[in-house]
């Protein structure tokens, strides 16, 4: 019993079953937070397809080696946080924590490579084991775009101004801040990364456990170190800018360039790297400048160029890329409700049954016995028909179950609750006559209706 309650998260305490709860790092999304998720989703998608991009869907579970070969063994990400595990096959197998190396093994998968350029949008559940916190889930939502086969920095450029677009169409404006840098092409990188390992090997004293260990193997990953106690030497650090190659100061300054010329306002930080070991030139993040959204949790969607990663996931040849991925379970913290789309308010439907009176000789018969009576069927049959009615008329409806059980005062106040515009009250007297009972629950008025004017009382 105790394995089956690791697995499932059920105690048994004295006899009686506790309630399962989520599994640590997770949630359930519902209501307002669901709006969100689904208005943020909606543009991203109309916005990714405004600009020719196709949506890919790509599995949640990956081969490891997936990930470990592309994100790098000295990232955080594979060193403590994949869900790996091995399934009965012996196949050592990851729940995805990012999106983009599975889109590339895809590409690489479906002989795609010989048909370019190629641009897709997805968007799915990722996971990683982190320390769970606000904006920071263990299995969390992302949407993304990858743009295969165009080198120019005008591509560049264009995936920028399509982030910088979704973030505003959503209801970021005036509240986001974009911040890029360049690592610059292999040539300008490695000379940058010996003079980074000499300065941080200098300092080494001053370094967390985690980043003295990659001074030798990947310098560049301490300067995306988010420990406190490295901070003081990150800053002092030397800058990449300062060793670029001709080619590379041109690229970035077309780039930044590009952007000028867009009307997109941004920040060239010298100190950003991004976090995983695939990016090459462009980088950049969107940054949140709310103050209650706290600055370790700021960036809401980041990406760069990655002009190398199908060749290091076994393609042959060089197949330049760029993207950038959103953070959707943040998104939907710092917008505000108000930005939200109106919903359409429903009608709501009650059927009315007639209580047939039975004898002492009937008094077997129950409640329900009572209600499913022929009579009463045909008015639940005409309700259901009139309910499809209206929806054929794309007006959301309310079909209210069987009342039999409540008030009348019940169900009203049910149907409150679920932002009704009005109520339609169907019986038998009514039917009778050819009519129905509408209550406007906004102005407290009730009054019969003819059923073909049905459409004038409730269209406002």
């Amino acid at each position: 019993m105790a394995t089956l309650t690791k697995y499932v998260n059920i105690e048994f305490k004295e006899g009686r079953i506790e309630p399962a709860r989520p599994v640590r790092g997770t949630h359930d999304r519902f209501g307002t937070e669901n709006v969100k998720y689904n208005h943020i989703l909606k543009i991203a998608t109309s916005i990714a397809e405004l600009y020719c991009y196709n949506h890919v869907s790509t599995p949640i579970l990956e081969s490891a080696q997936v990930f470990e070969r592309t994100l790098g063994n000295d990232s955080d990400i594979v060193g403590k946080e994949l869900y790996s595990f091995i399934d009965k096959g012996d196949d050592k197998l990851t729940l995805r924590p990012e999106g983009t190396a599975g889109v590339v093994r895809a590409l690489i998968s479906n002989n795609l490579l010989y048909d370019l350029p190629q641009k897709f949008y997805y968007y799915g559940p990722m996971f990683r084991r982190e320390r769970p916190q606000k904006g920071r889930l263990r299995q969390f939502e992302q949407f993304g775009v990858e743009l295969f086969g165009h080198e120019h920095p005008t591509s560049d450029i264009e995936v920028i101004d399509m982030a910088w677009i979704f973030l505003n169409k959503i209801g970021l404006s005036g509240s986001i801040e974009l911040e890029i840098n360049s690592l610059a092409d292999n040539e300008s990188r490695t000379k940058y990364r010996g003079v980074v390992r000499e300065y941080l090997l200098k300092h080494e004293h001053h370094l967390s456990e985690d980043s003295v260990k990659r001074i030798l193997t990947n310098p560049l990953r301490v300067l995306d170190s988010k420990n406190p106690k490295d901070a003081l030497v990150i800053q002092n650090c030397p800058t990449i800018t300062e060793y670029y190659n001709s080619t590379s100061a041109k690229r970035f300054d077309v780039v930044c360039q590009g952007l000028q010329n867009l009307n997109i306002p941004y920040k060239v930080n010298p100190r950003l790297v991004r976090g995983l070991d695939y990016y090459d030139n462009t980088v950049f993040e969107f940054k949140c400048m709310n103050p209650d959204f706290g600055t370790a949790q700021g960036t809401v969607l980041a990406g760069g160029r990655y002009d190398s990663l199908v060749q290091i996931m076994g393609g042959k040849e060089k197949v330049p890329g760029i993207g950038w991925a959103a953070g959707i379970d943040r998104l939907t913290m710092i917008l505000d409700d108000n930005i939200l789309p109106s919903r359409k308010r429903p009608i709501a439907i009650v059927i009315i049954p007639d209580y047939e009176k039975t004898t002492s000789s009937e008094n077997t018969s129950t409640e329900v016995d009572n209600i499913i009576s022929s009579k009463n069927n045909k008015l639940y049959y005409y309700g259901l028909n009139l309910s499809k009615s209206l929806r054929d008329k794309n007006i959301s409806t309310l079909f209210y179950h069987s009342p039999h059980k409540s008030s009348l005062k019940t169900i009203l106040s049910n149907i409150v609750k679920t932002d009704a515009s009005h109520v339609i009250f169907v019986g038998e007297n009514e039917i009778a006559k050819g009519e129905v009972t509408i209550k406007d629950l906004d102005n407290k008025i009730q009054e019969g209706c003819k059923i073909e004017n049905i459409m004038q009382h409730i269209v406002n």
